[in-house]
Parts: C-alpha cells; structure tokens; sequence
C-alpha cells in the first residue's frame, strides 16, 4: 500500500519531521516541521518554504526528515521560527525531539 505524499506541513507534523534547508555553500539548517506550522500553517508546502543563506544567495535544497523517536540525534541543533509585531524573527536551540 502506498503512502500519501508529505505535501504539507500539518502532514510532515504528524509525522514528526524536521525540514532540512541545506544552501550549495555547505550551510545546513534544521527546522521542526510543527514550528514551521505554527508561522506559516498547516497547508503550507514545505519544499517550497523560502530560506535565505546567510553566507551567499543562492538555491537552497529543502528536504524532509523523518525523526524516530528510538533513534533521536543528539547534537542536532534546529532553529526556531517566531512571529513578534509581525516580523518572523529566528532562535537556535537543541534538538530534543
């Protein structure tokens, strides 16, 4: 039986992953789907979310982990998106699942 694709964020939620935005200079990002949910909405494509480089300006990739809860990274650090006055401001924290 086939699986749906994960074509949302509400989807990749429920599923507990972290969307990956890795740029071609070798910066890496990582981001919990249900924070991103929680910014842009539940029915947002998350393949198509807009990340800029902090190093350069040029395509980031944007891929979709699946995070079991066994087999949880330790030192994966994601970064936290929040709305304050309208503006999405960032916050770096621990992974902790």
């Amino acid at each position: 039986m086939a699986h749906d694709p994960i074509d949302t964020l509400g989807k990749a939620t429920r599923h507990n992953m972290l969307v990956r935005a890795e740029c071609s200079c070798g910066n890496v990002r990582y981001c919990r789907s249900a924070d991103l949910m929680m910014v842009y909405g539940g029915g947002v494509d998350p393949l198509k979310l807009k990340f800029d480089c902090s190093r350069c300006k040029p395509t980031v990739k944007i891929t979709l982990l699946e995070v079991h809860p066994e087999h949880l990274p330790t030192r994966l650090v994601v970064h936290k998106p929040m709305k304050v006055d309208g503006k999405i401001t960032w916050h770096t924290e621990r992974f902790r699942g």
